[in-house]
């Protein structure tokens, strides 16, 4: 059973995050060939607002939280970290429908850190973004409209400086995981995950490779439509 430490306004949110995280669990944990054994439960917090998160966070030792985090798992205390978004949401707030996802997001961070421990921070985000749905318009979308009008960032930047630069961490978290599903297997992949060292290896000039796989398999795509 997951524990609820609440100081939001309504009770009744707390039922539907429990809700989310109980109907959607079974899909991560088939995503991770994993089956529950009674292990994946969490510290459920839930905040009043976006800045009592961010407070309240602080307050709690976590001093690294970044001011744009709108929750966040934290492996310190098995915690996952909400705020009850308004009912009545504005058009620059987040809704509760669109909330519902960053639920889902965070307790697949959640599971995964439980099956393997404490991970590189663009693994983790890249395995949430790919089976979270924030990348449905497809490969092309994102590298036409995004990762191709920017200069492709450092592995260096993405294992050590991750969101802190102009470009979309994200972006290229995905990317990355993706490639190495495509390219290893989802089986394989979940094996050479287990291993810090072949987590090293693999990183090795990963984005830089991903992100080239993708533009020349869309350029062979295209060129054998004509």
């Amino acid at each position: 059973m997951n524990k609820y430490i609440c100081t939001n306004r309504s009770k009744n949110y707390q039922t539907e995050v429990e809700q989310i995280l109980i109907s959607r669990k079974q899909e991560i944990l088939d995503f991770f060939n994993a089956i529950d054994n009674g292990q994946f439960n969490f510290n459920v917090y839930i905040y009043n607002t976006i800045n009592d998160l961010v407070d309240g966070m602080k307050n709690r030792g976590f001093e690294s939280m970044p001011t744009y985090m709108c929750a966040c798992y934290k492996d310190e205390d098995n915690s996952l970290n909400f705020f009850e978004p308004n009912d009545n949401s504005s058009e620059n707030e987040w809704s509760k429908e669109q909330y519902k996802n960053v639920i889902f997001h965070e307790e697949i961070h959640g599971i995964q850190s439980i099956i393997y421990g404490k991970q590189p921070e663009w693994l983790t985000e890249g395995i949430a973004k790919y089976l979270d749905g924030t990348y449905s318009k497809g490969i092309k979308y994102l590298l036409d409209e995004y990762i191709n009008k920017t200069d492709i960032p450092s592995m260096y930047e993405l294992e050590n400086e991750f969101g802190m630069h102009d470009y979309d961490s994200y972006d290229y978290a995905y990317l990355m995981v993706k490639y190495l599903i495509e390219t290893l297997g989802k089986n394989k992949f979940l094996i050479a995950i287990r291993s810090s060292e072949t987590i090293k290896e693999l990183s090795n000039n990963l984005v830089t490779t991903a992100v080239n796989y993708y533009n020349k398999k869309f350029v062979d795509t295209d060129l054998k439509k004509k």
